[in-house]
């Protein structure tokens, strides 16, 4: 799709439209990579990890988030499962700089394409149907489907399938038409404006990605929790 308003788009001019969102999403996961190596390294090199780094650098910036992440994760969650907070944070930070290149010029944002989302959105499905699996086994999982009452499970089971097939759809078309909408708002102000009065609707737009990003992370945290209890309470 059309990139994030700000007329030359790089990527596309380099790559070809067909080729633009793909190649886009595979540079912020490049930069992503580079700069949780610096990250971890100017970890590593800090002596002690509890020695707080001078100033907000990188690494403090990683911490912060992650230990957002972290607390979220307990109260959605739980202690207990703090193992799938890795995959959560991922999600995260990929998806919140992929909708902030976007307000970059000269980029597009990779998340105004409905197919780049339900990627993201099924890459999650595919794992918390698989953890539910591994962490209650088979025939338990599928008991989720079934409803507290045996008779009425038949109906259970197809409200349930239709249920857990509209997630990855909910979350592809949640974020697309947020992000759109906030980007395009900062284009139309961008072109009548020019000076001053775009960088509040840039600050905006700043909040508007990463709430995107943390309501689609809390999604699969509510998704997961669902997936591994051991109890039909959900």
């Amino acid at each position: 799709m059309a990139g994030g308003g700000h007329g030359v788009n790089f990527i596309e001019i380099i790559a070809g439209q067909p080729f633009e969102t793909t190649i886009t999403g595979i540079v912020v996961g490049a930069g992503l990579v580079g700069l949780g190596t610096v990250a971890r390294a100017r970890l590593s090199s800090a002596g002690r990890a509890t020695d707080p780094e001078v100033g907000l650098g990188l690494r403090n910036v990683f911490e912060l988030v992650a230990e957002f992440i972290l607390m979220l994760g307990d109260n959605v969650m739980g202690r207990e499962n703090r193992k799938y907070l890795p995959f959560i944070a991922t999600i995260f930070f990929y998806i919140f700089a992929a909708n902030l290149i976007g307000l970059v010029p000269g980029f597009s944002m990779p998340t105004d394409s409905v197919t780049f989302n339900a990627g993201i959105a099924l890459v999650v499905f595919v794992m918390y149907n698989v953890w539910g699996v591994k962490e209650v086994g088979l025939l338990n999982y599928l008991k989720h489907f079934c409803g507290p009452v045996i008779f009425l499970a038949p109906l259970m089971i197809v409200i349930e399938l239709i249920g857990h097939i509209a997630r990855p759809l909910s979350l592809s078309l949640r974020l697309f038409g947020n992000l759109l909408g906030d980007h395009l708002v900062v284009q139309v102000f961008t072109d009548l404006t020019k000076f001053g009065i775009p960088v509040i609707f840039y600050f905006m737009g700043t909040f508007v990605c990463f709430m995107q990003a943390f309501v689609f992370s809390l999604l699969t945290m509510i998704y997961i929790r669902f997936a591994v209890t051991h109890d039909d309470s959900h």
